[in-house]
């Protein structure tokens, strides 16, 4: 037979997620506090009503998860973007510290050459060379957290900002201990890694074995 095709009737579900909205909520019946990682447990889709649905609200519980919460929380509660952080944005660093670590500020002064080339999310080896004669490597593939530059100043080199304050990495409590140390009592030396950079056994350096015993080489110590 010709004709249109029928039409049925909107059900009452139908016509209610017509009108609505998905937003991600937190499930569960339990509250958590504030600094908590969202993972795949604490969030579930939910449809509201389209007035209810919070502009910044989240729609797929896949963005969220990962990520640290800013506030405390109730269950039930619509998951807003801007109360999120994920550690990797300018300013949101703390959010990718685990609990044992922490974000050490190092002065541009602190080391030789400023850090010079330097960027947010490079890794650098750290050197501290002695008086005495002595050198020895702090620490290897320390990540760069945050380059800090007063506002207004700063340079560009190879596209990369230069400091003018220092820099913050991400170090334990003992490490942060030997790098100030360093500071206090030598001269410390940065290297950025590559991108393939891998942890290198280091003995240290001294003085009277730069030349072998004090005697210079018949061949030359750099390629």
């Amino acid at each position: 037979m010709g004709g249109f095709p029928l039409r049925l009737p909107l059900s009452a579900r139908a016509r209610y997620l017509a009108l609505a909205l998905a937003a991600a909520v937190l499930a569960g019946t339990f509250d958590f506090p504030a600094f908590a990682t969202l993972d795949g447990d604490l969030v579930r889709i939910a449809y509201l009503p389209a007035a209810a649905v919070h502009a910044s609200a989240l729609t797929r519980p896949g963005d969220a998860l990962g990520r640290v919460s800013l506030v405390p929380r109730m269950a039930g509660e619509q998951v807003l973007a801007r109360t999120l952080a994920t550690g990797k944005d300018p300013g949101e660093f703390r959010a990718a510290l685990a609990a044992e670590e922490r974000a050490l500020f190092l002065p541009a002064d602190a080391v030789l050459g400023r850090w010079l080339g330097v960027a947010r999310g490079d890794y650098v080896d750290l050197t501290v060379v002695f008086q005495e004669g002595q050198a020895f490597c702090l620490g290897q593939g320390i990540e760069v957290l945050e380059v800090v530059t007063e506002p207004g100043e700063g340079s560009l080199i190879g596209g990369r900002p230069q400091p003018t304050a220092g820099v913050l990495l991400r170090a334990t409590p003992s490490l942060a201990e030997r790098l100030a140390l360093a500071v206090e009592s030598g001269r410390v030396y940065f290297s950025v890694a590559g991108y393939n950079a891998v942890p290198v056994p280091t003995q240290g350096a001294w003085l009277d074995q730069l030349y072998d015993g004090g005697e210079v080489p018949d061949e030359p110590i750099w390629p």
